[in-house]
């Protein structure tokens, strides 16, 4: 009988031991899922604010590519309407220079994310502001690239981080 009630003892503690192990794997599986889906809702709202930050970039952009391709030479555009379009670009990349730095990050992203953001939209506003200064000039127009460039570089330690691809707002703007 002691050898009975010792072996159901033995098995009742297996069984709970058991149990509460199992318990604990469905929490741990429960905390994955809970980051995975965090980690979803994070992908979400960067590519959501990132395709309305590119509609942005589109506009600001447009008049430098008009202005570019009223440069091309078989194009033969009258110098009145280059100038015209020059200086659209530059009140545009003014603009831009001004605006973007100022730009609302979603408070649905990480506060680390949001002052990567901030950082980068610096070298952003900066970028147009050197390419309106440097309109038709090769020098200029290249150091705008690097800090756009930058701009992007900033941006993809996010993109990253969640396992991304990479951003690239300058195919975009073409």
């Amino acid at each position: 009988m002691k050898k009975t009630a010792t072996l159901g003892i033995v098995l009742l503690l297996a069984l709970n031991v058991g149990c509460s192990q199992e318990k604990e794997a469905k929490g741990k599986e429960q905390t994955k899922t809970e980051a995975s889906s965090s980690k979803n809702a994070e992908k979400s709202a960067l590519l959501d604010f990132e395709v309305e930050l590119g509609a942005k970039l589109r506009d600001y952009h447009a008049p430098f590519n008009a202005y570019t391709a009223a440069m091309d030479p078989e194009k033969k555009t009258p110098k009145s309407d280059i100038e015209k379009l020059k200086n659209a670009a530059k009140t545009s990349g003014e603009e831009a220079a001004k605006e973007i730095p100022e730009l609302n990050v979603p408070s649905s992203l990480p506060k680390e994310d949001q002052k990567t953001f901030k950082s980068a939209f610096k070298d952003l506003g900066a970028s147009y502001q050197t390419r309106a200064e440097g309109l038709g000039d090769e020098k200029k127009t290249a150091q705008a690239d690097e800090e756009f460039q930058k701009f992007q570089n900033q941006v993809n330690t996010i993109h990253k981080k969640l396992g991304l691809i990479d951003a690239n707002f300058t195919n975009e703007l073409q």
